[in-house]
């Protein structure tokens, strides 16, 4: 699965997205929505999505963290609160049976870390499949890459790390970054990949097998529909 940073987050050139909030941290939105973009509230994240004054066409979750959502003009869906598996990863199920492949993920860090790594969990398991999610914490975004590679334009700048989902990831590469990497291999015990920086150069990280976790930074301006200079 290839991604690429560019395309994926300007709102003109990328396919349509699925935006799935939660009741967790939420620090603005970074990435604007167009009119067949799709919008999840995954439980509390309600108050999120009614914070931007965009429209859910769905609300899904056991609502242990609010109220039953009433006179909403949209679809809710309640799930039993003895399940095996969370609000959020129902929801990205949701938003895959109706044709997305493309998601952005807020509201889903901090609180509960447990509910963070099950996170983590859902978007490498989902990139097997082809499918990018990316989740915005304050300042870094996470998403995850099989057996592929991610593209970032030259305009990013900061800090990003690389780390293995998977057992071994094998001819792992980082190039155009201030440390390059070459045919390398990581393991999911081992944090070689912490900390390297953009350096105003088009740069990438791929993947021979495997899944990796991918951080970087992402400074924006403004909060709202910021502009990320892709």
């Amino acid at each position: 699965m290839n991604i690429n940073i560019r395309k994926d987050f300007n709102i003109s050139d990328r396919e349509k997205a699925c935006f799935i909030f939660g009741a967790g941290e939420f620090y603005g939105i970074k990435t604007e929505t167009r009119e067949d973009d799709l919008i999840i509230a995954a439980d509390g994240g309600l108050k999120y999505v009614k914070e931007l004054k965009l429209k859910p066409e769905l609300i899904v979750g056991d609502f242990d963290s609010s109220g039953l959502p009433e006179n909403e003009d949209c679809e809710v869906m309640r799930l039993s609160a003895i399940k095996d598996l969370s609000d959020l990863s129902e929801a990205l199920f949701e938003g895959i049976k109706r044709g997305y492949s493309l998601f952005f993920v807020y509201g889903c860090t901090g609180g509960r870390p447990d509910h963070t790594y099950s996170a983590i969990q859902d978007i490498a398991r989902l990139s097997k499949d082809g499918v990018r999610v990316f989740m915005f914490f304050r300042d870094y975004v996470l998403t995850a890459v099989t057996d592929g590679k991610a593209e970032f334009p030259e305009t990013f700048t900061g800090m990003i790390s690389v780390f293995s989902h998977s057992d071994i990831c094998e001819r792992v590469r980082e190039s155009g970054l201030k440390y390059t990497v070459a045919e390398h291999v990581l393991k999911n015990d081992t944090p070689l990949g912490l900390s390297n920086e953009f350096t105003g150069l088009p740069a990438s990280v791929s993947v021979g097998s495997g899944t990796l976790i991918v951080m970087f930074e992402l400074k924006t301006d403004r909060e709202e529909g910021a502009d990320i200079g892709v």
